[in-house]
């Protein structure tokens, strides 16, 4: 296993094999951090990694991942404390228990129960793929909220009353996200604008070919639930908008780093040729770009990595330019969203990928030789 010691605290001494320095950060107290890399045991299985872990969940006790395979009606199961595959779940593409060709998302209940939505799919699953309960979402809205259009981006059971639902949701051509309230007992659901997002579109770049749009690229919210909140992030903005369950109340909350800045300062145009897009995409990744909160229930604290591009002039086989490396900070923060510290973390110096924060320490998911790794960053 290596290890490496990226922080400092007086009165400890480390065994050679180990490094120090002292991390930037403008806090009076020192932070230290311990690094590892783990690597799991697939045993006789098969881990799929070809998606990734851009899918994936932690259970109600923090001692299981589950992974949502690319493209697959198949969740990985991964044991964390042992760092062993489990097994796979199986799900049906049709019939009474199917879920379809494509998922959007998933998420997990108290008794790890699978919530999954997509394009008409909004239920729960037991782990052995038999659907026990359906929300029956598309028969109470109106016909503006049904279609491909209308793509739930996330779910969220209300922590105190099972017939009631949240879904945070994007309108695709009109860049507009907004939250619906669901009464399943009622039969009866309400639209909550998100008016803090409209500032989004100051990022929206479409992509043009031929004439003709072929996509477009835009910040979106990436949301938690916390405490009977849904806390909502984005990668341009160095900020939270909240929406409180119980008071029915939205708010924002603004932070101010004194390592990264607040806003990303990229100047992207309202339309571009597909072939100059990487131009735009490289001014974006060069300057701040925030990633999703992360809630550990064992500490109680949030944590936030966020990180800057730094490109070489040699270009890769795409034509693209090289990543050398990026900057990554980490940010820590109490369960009222205030900041406790931030620091810049010297010996983690590539993009951050998805990760997840369990009893103080952070995963970082990493491909090693196709096998599924975790870079973990400790803090005490």
């Amino acid at each position: 296993m290596k290890k490496i010691i990226i922080g400092m605290i007086s009165g400890l001494s480390f065994i050679a094999a180990c490094s120090t320095e002292k991390n930037e950060s403008l806090e009076n107290f020192e932070f230290n951090l311990t690094q590892d890399t783990v690597v799991v045991d697939a045993g006789d299985g098969i881990i799929d990694l070809n998606g990734g872990l851009r899918s994936s969940e932690i259970s109600s006790d923090g001692k299981y991942l589950y992974n949502l395979v690319f493209m697959q009606p198949k969740i990985d199961k991964i044991n964390l404390e042992t760092l062993t595959f489990e097994k796979t779940l199986e799900f049906e593409k049709e019939g009474p228990n199917g879920i379809e060709t494509y998922v959007a998302g998933f998420s997990l209940t108290p008794k790890d129960q699978i919530v999954m939505w997509s394009y008409g799919l909004h239920g729960v699953f037991d782990q052995s793929g038999e659907k026990v309960r359906d929300f029956r979402l598309s028969k109470i809205v109106d016909d503006e909220f049904r279609g491909t259009g209308f793509l739930p981006i996330r779910l969220f059971e209300h922590p105190q009353d099972p017939n009631t639902i949240f879904g945070l949701y994007v309108k695709w051509e009109d860049n507009e996200y907004f939250l619906m309230k669901y009464d399943l007992e009622n039969e009866s659901f309400a639209k909550i604008q998100l008016p803090e997002t409209e500032k989004f579109k100051e990022f929206r770049m479409e992509f043009e070919s031929s004439g003709g749009s072929v996509g477009a690229f835009c910040p979106s919210p990436d949301p938690v639930s916390v405490d009977e909140r849904i806390i909502m992030t984005n990668m341009a903005f160095n900020e939270a908008y909240v929406y409180d369950m119980v008071l029915d109340s939205l708010y924002l909350v603004p932070w101010n780093s004194t390592l990264t800045g607040n806003k990303n300062e990229a100047k992207l145009p309202k339309t571009v040729e597909m072939e100059e897009g990487e131009k735009y995409f490289r001014m974006f990744g060069e300057s701040i770009n925030f990633m999703p909160l992360s809630w550990d229930s064992i500490s109680q604290q949030f944590v936030r990595m966020s990180y800057k591009t730094i490109y070489g002039e040699e270009l890769d086989e795409y034509g693209s330019p090289k990543v050398l490396k990026s900057e990554v900070f980490l940010t820590l923060l109490d369960k009222n969203l205030k900041i406790i510290k931030e620091t810049k973390l010297e010996n983690y110096t590539k993009e951050p990928p998805k990760y997840f924060f369990l009893n103080s320490t952070i995963w970082l998911y990493e491909n090693i030789d196709d096998e599924l790794g975790f870079v973990r960053i400790r803090l005490d």
